[in-house]
């Protein structure tokens, strides 16, 4: 997610959001992403909305599977102060397909992490949806630990296991890096 300014080690300040957004754009184009094609996100600030937004202009569907009820997802995973990413949000909603973790997997356990179930189920569906030995995942990310479960590192070892294609954007620098090529 796009850092709160007052975040103490920056991960994905707002100032890179511009290298990002090429970044991820240009990762979707080297997979020819489009029209047929699927992008599932967790629709959070950052990362996700920027990979959908770009999707979606592709002629891409996205498939929105958010870990939380709407209204608590936006005010923890969305809403930043003095930010549009509200609208955003709102904006790539209303042309994807919306689905709740609570609603199509139920309560999950009492002192598990929704944050990592939904790195989980994002690709599990991913992968269950995609022609076979093809999935693809793409993820702005610095490489260091993560925050904790469900945070970006997670989703990298989870899509790693799984023998996802995996493409990296570095936030500082908005360049791509293939892990699996070793660059």
């Amino acid at each position: 997610m796009v850092d709160r300014p007052d975040r103490a080690a920056p991960r994905f300040p707002a100032a890179a959001e511009t290298g990002v957004t090429a970044g991820v754009r240009k990762a979707l184009e080297r997979w020819q992403v489009g029209p047929g094609t699927l992008l599932v996100s967790g629709g959070a600030r950052g990362a996700d909305l920027i990979g959908a937004e770009q999707a979606l202009d592709l002629g891409a569907d996205v498939l929105l599977l958010l870990a939380l009820p709407e209204a608590e997802f936006v005010r923890t995973s969305v809403a930043l102060p003095g930010s549009d990413w509200e609208a955003r949000y709102r904006a790539v909603r209303d042309r994807s397909v919306t689905r709740f973790q609570a609603e199509e997997l139920g309560p999950g356990e009492p002192d598990g992490d929704v944050f990592a179930r939904n790195n989980e189920w994002c690709l599990e569906l991913a992968r269950a949806k995609a022609p076979p030995h093809r999935l693809r995942a793409l993820a702005v990310w610095d490489g260091k630990g993560g925050d904790g479960p469900g945070g970006t590192a997670d989703f990298v070892d989870r899509a790693a296991q799984l023998g996802a294609e995996l493409l990296v954007v570095d936030p500082e620098q908005g360049t791509i890096r293939d892990p699996a090529a070793g660059n």
